[in-house]
């Protein structure tokens, strides 16, 4: 008898698909416009009267508890010293440029206390006395000295337009003054747009100065 005896057979391999091309899709990578601040404008801080100032980058106070600091104006300047009412100063230099009307007057408020907090705030309009959020350590008042003759008062928040001029800044100590560490660092600046700030909404630009208050005498 014939036994037929199978033997075992290879099973076919299913046909390999042919690799296909990746195709490289080009990324354009998106860049950011550097931010470049052509401000023609030169800004201190500046302590003085009788139509003569002079530039302060330190301030001594003995920051006694609610009493007056100092009062500082701004001059769009960065001599030493100057001479002129602050009008006469400002006006001087906005007769120089026909687009004088888009540039705008700021503060910032910057120190720290002994707790390790930090405050720092931008101030581009006047705000009432306890919306700051520094009121515990300073008070602070805004003038406009530009658009005002002889005696005036601080410039209240309803009162502040685009024409308003925050000229100078009023400073008063408060029981807690000296638990600032280093000073407090008033910095006034001049601005146009709102590129002139970064995303944490602090002054980048060019035309700056800063004055630190440190207690002392």
């Amino acid at each position: 008898m014939l036994i037929l005896i199978t033997g075992c057979g290879v099973k076919d391999e299913p046909l390999k698909d042919n690799p296909k091309e990746e195709v490289k899709e080009e990324i354009k990578e998106e860049t950011e416009p550097i931010y470049q601040d052509e401000n023609p404008l030169k800004i201190a801080l500046y302590k003085g009267g009788n139509n003569y100032y002079k530039k302060i980058d330190e301030f001594i106070s003995p920051l006694e508890s609610y009493k007056d600091i100092a009062t500082f104006s701004i001059v769009l300047s960065n001599e030493n010293e100057v001479n002129g009412s602050i009008k006469e100063l400002y006006n001087k230099v906005k007769d120089s440029y026909d687009d004088f009307s888009k540039y705008k007057i700021g503060y910032n408020i910057n120190f720290t206390v002994k707790d390790g907090t930090t405050y720092n705030e931008t101030i581009l309009k006047p705000l009432d006395l306890f919306d700051y959020s520094f009121h515990k350590y300073l008070y602070i008042w805004l003038y406009d000295d530009i658009n005002t003759t002889g005696w005036h008062s601080h410039i209240e928040k309803n009162e502040y337009t685009d024409t308003t001029v925050m000229s100078s800044i009023k400073l008063m100590s408060t029981e807690s003054s000296r638990d600032v560490v280093d000073g407090f660092k008033i910095t006034a600046f001049t601005y146009d747009t709102e590129d002139d700030f970064n995303e944490d909404g602090n002054y980048r630009g060019i035309s700056s100065h800063t004055l630190t208050i440190k207690y002392g005498g």
